[in-house]
């Protein structure tokens, strides 16, 4: 009886041995659960503070992005075949008295009309003079007047000159020759104020509200195409009312370093994809690497597989790529698109 009592006991402490066994590997396993949750809401946590530019000096330190801010996975290049074609079409192209205009064959316009329409009650104006524009420089238009108006409730800026074919621009008589004008990119406008049936430059206006477009133009990827301190270099005067579609990242730089589009192009001229230049957080809050490459004839272009970029032509014999460097993608998903003005 004695020895099936001791068994029993033994029995008990054994299984009760087993027990503390299974509870210690369930503490342990839900312990790993925790510290894993855990470190996944700590990255979590990072990433988003990273996207509102709190976390950046954390991510930073831990080496995700560099001491710049960007994505630290490597550029993967590939090569594109690039022709003289591609240099004459895009956001960059510069066309002024001695760089003629290339008329494509087919164009990507919307009418101004249809936008402006959208907003009931109107929030702007356009003119009879206006009638099509590039439609990605029109969709950026369209949210900067939008913005004007939010900001101040005017809704007196109209929407002067856009689009301009050889034939509109020839029956001008402008002193700008036809074929020659910035207007025919489709990714220029004219804005002015109208009191009544008068429009005015914004230069007129003493109480400084319509400065509101000087400083807050590249936000929305545009710059003064005629800086009145940039005639002698960009050869027009008194035309400080127009604007040019570049790009958040173009426009950005150009504005930050007081440069017109012809000095702009040719300061790119210096940079390649080895050494390209850095543009740290643009007003879209994003991290861009521009670079150039002369192209005679039929050229071999490096562009990244693992980065969005854009390539556009300057109308000068070359291209200039501009990568998104703020997030790596996967090589197969990674996209491009070529960057497609009287005085």
């Amino acid at each position: 009886m004695a020895n099936t009592n001791e068994s029993r006991s033994f029995n008990n402490i054994q299984n009760s041995r087993a027990e503390k066994r299974k509870q210690n590997k369930l503490i342990q396993q839900f312990t790993l659960i925790g510290i894993v949750g855990l470190a996944v809401l700590v990255v979590c946590t990072l990433m988003l503070m990273a996207t509102v530019g709190i976390g950046e000096s954390i991510l930073k330190s831990l080496g995700w992005i560099d001491s710049e801010g960007r994505d630290n996975d490597p550029v993967k290049w590939n090569t594109i075949t690039v022709t003289t074609g591609d240099t004459q079409q895009g956001d960059l192209v510069i066309v002024n008295s001695t760089h003629e205009y290339k008329f494509p064959a087919t164009t990507d316009f919307s009418e101004i009309w249809g936008k402006w329409n959208s907003h009931n009650p109107r929030i702007y104006q356009q003119s009879g003079l206006s009638k099509y524009m590039d439609t990605d420089a029109l969709n950026a238009l369209d949210a900067m007047l939008v913005d004007f108006n939010t900001a101040t409730g005017k809704t007196d800026v109209q929407i002067r000159y856009a689009y301009r074919t050889y034939e509109e621009q020839q029956a001008l008589g402008s002193s700008i020759a036809a074929g020659y004008s910035d207007h025919h990119t489709g990714l220029g406008v004219q804005l002015k104020y109208v009191i009544g049936t008068n429009a005015y430059a914004f230069s007129t206006d003493e109480s400084g509200t319509y400065n509101w477009f000087f400083e807050n133009a590249h936000k929305y990827g545009f710059v003064v195409r005629y800086p009145a301190d940039k005639a002698e270099t960009t050869g027009v005067e008194d035309y400080g009312d127009y604007f040019r579609y570049v790009g958040v990242a173009h426009a950005t730089y150009m504005y930050e370093n007081n440069l017109c589009m012809e000095e702009y192009v040719e300061l790119l001229k210096d940079y390649t994809n080895k050494k390209p230049l850095k543009i740290n957080k643009a007003a879209d809050g994003k991290y861009y690497e521009v670079y150039y490459v002369a192209v005679d004839g039929s050229t071999n272009v490096d562009v990244p597989s693992n980065y969005n970029y854009v390539l556009s032509g300057t109308n000068e014999g070359g291209v200039i790529i501009t990568v998104d460097r703020s997030q790596a993608v996967q090589p197969e998903t990674a996209t491009s698109a070529e960057e497609g003005g009287t005085n």
